[in-house]
């Protein structure tokens, strides 16, 4: 095609000089097109190129912020569950029981800083009277990181402290760490980490509790019904709560008459300050 193009210009009549210049000026154009497509399949490839890793990351983003790395539930028989990813933020919340939906009716925690989103909830329950003097508030945390975990022990506790103070709450806190064992045992049934253990507790004490019929009740009612079963069983089979005082004045006597005399050593060679250890009737340390 490029060879007939250019033999027409043998048929133009025209000076040789002129038409070896625009052979070449035309040579040059078709060769700088030809570059320039190429160039620019090479942009579009590379710009699909790019747009296909932004696409990755993007889709690893949200993967990693959607990604629950550790849990955070409080009992206060409000039962309600923060799950926070990897960037400390709440990404979705539960409540395990009606009382726990009212409450986060009433507060969206969602795609909060974890301990903001704490702040916002204990005010909420502290407004709807649930941090009164005889309450128990019960936080658990469950991740599979040391770190991460002693950091939100840590920061849970001041935070808190802090809504106790500012509102003036007279409230217990317990606030302690669990396994991914217990985690996972207490969502089965649908129960806080904390609730699941106070029932596992009783139900030591009373085979007849059970997790449905214990529900209901908060961890403090289930801690207290335990310590009763646990006192019940005791007074019927007559077993005396040990105390320094008991031990000291009923057994004293039992101590006194176990007490056997020493043998009355016969008179020997050995001088008076003499020391057991060198004869082998100490206490043997090392060999």
């Amino acid at each position: 095609m490029n060879r007939k193009a250019f033999g027409v210009f043998e048929k133009i009549c025209a000076e040789e000089d002129l038409k070896q210049k625009t052979t070449s000026y035309l040579r040059e154009e078709i060769e700088r097109r030809a570059r320039r497509k190429k160039f620019l399949w090479l942009r579009r490839a590379t710009r699909f190129a790019c747009l296909i890793v932004l696409f990755l990351c993007v889709v690893l983003f949200c993967r990693e912020y959607t990604t629950p790395v550790a849990y955070i539930d409080f009992d206060v028989n409000p039962s309600v569950e923060f799950r926070i990813n990897r960037f400390g933020k709440v990404i979705t919340s539960h409540a395990y029981n009606d009382d726990g939906e009212e409450i986060l009716a009433y507060v969206n925690v969602n795609y909060l800083s974890y301990s903001e989103a704490v702040k916002r909830l204990l005010d909420v329950m502290g407004e709807e009277g649930y941090l009164g003097r005889d309450a128990l508030l019960c936080v658990t945390v469950q991740t599979n990181e040391p770190s991460r975990e002693n950091l939100m022990i840590q920061s849970l506790k001041e935070i808190v402290r802090e809504s106790k103070r500012d509102g003036g709450y007279d409230i217990l806190a317990d606030i302690y760490a669990v396994t991914e064992e217990v985690k996972h045992c207490a969502t089965e049934v649908e129960l806080s980490p904390a609730k699941y253990l106070a029932i596992e507790g009783l139900i030591e004490v009373d085979p007849e509790a059970s997790f449905e019929a214990c529900r209901w009740h908060s961890v403090h009612e289930l801690r207290e019904m335990a310590r009763e079963k646990c006192k019940e069983e005791k007074d019927h089979y007559g077993i005396q709560e040990w105390s320094e005082e008991t031990d000291l004045n009923g057994n004293e006597q039992e101590k006194q008459d176990n007490l056997v005399e020493p043998p009355e050593q016969k008179d020997t060679d050995l001088p008076n300050d003499h020391d057991p250890h060198e004869h082998g009737w100490g206490h043997h340390h090392g060999s």
